[in-house]
């Protein structure tokens, strides 16, 4: 290889770098990009009906099980006084306390699927039915 031919190899390296380099970091960002669009559609809003059991709370942080559509769904709430709770017949007496009042209940709960955690979802709602449509 010659002088001229050598310098022409160096001349398409060095292109083929700086091309490598100005493409190299978009790349991880659009990767990046397309994950976080990926898992916000990956969530799925749910809404199920049936009876509530295992409620327990810790300070504003709530955890029941809701048994709907053949199955149990394990539901959190950061903060329950953050959750919409309401009933088809408004309550009987005073303020509802979820954390005392909820367990044996029937209610529809709407909540947001989540994944890698020791739940199934996150608790956007909760709809106490009245004893008398039980």
């Amino acid at each position: 290889m010659d002088v001229v031919e050598s310098s022409h190899f160096m001349a398409r390296l060095l292109l083929i770098i700086a091309t490598m380099a100005c493409i190299s970091p978009v790349l991880p960002l659009r990767r990046a990009q397309s994950t976080a669009e990926g898992s916000l559609a990956d969530h799925a809003r749910v809404d199920a009906e049936g009876g509530i059991s295992d409620v327990t709370c810790s300070g504003v942080e709530m955890r029941l099980k809701i048994a709907a559509r053949n199955s149990t769904f394990r539901l959190h709430a950061r903060d329950y006084t953050r959750v919409d709770i309401s009933e088809d017949v408004p309550f009987q007496a005073g303020e509802f306390k979820p954390c005392t009042e909820l367990d044996g209940k029937t209610a529809k709960i709407t909540f947001v699927t989540v994944e890698h955690k020791t739940y199934d979802g996150e608790i956007q709602s909760i709809e106490v039915e009245s004893e008398q449509r039980r």
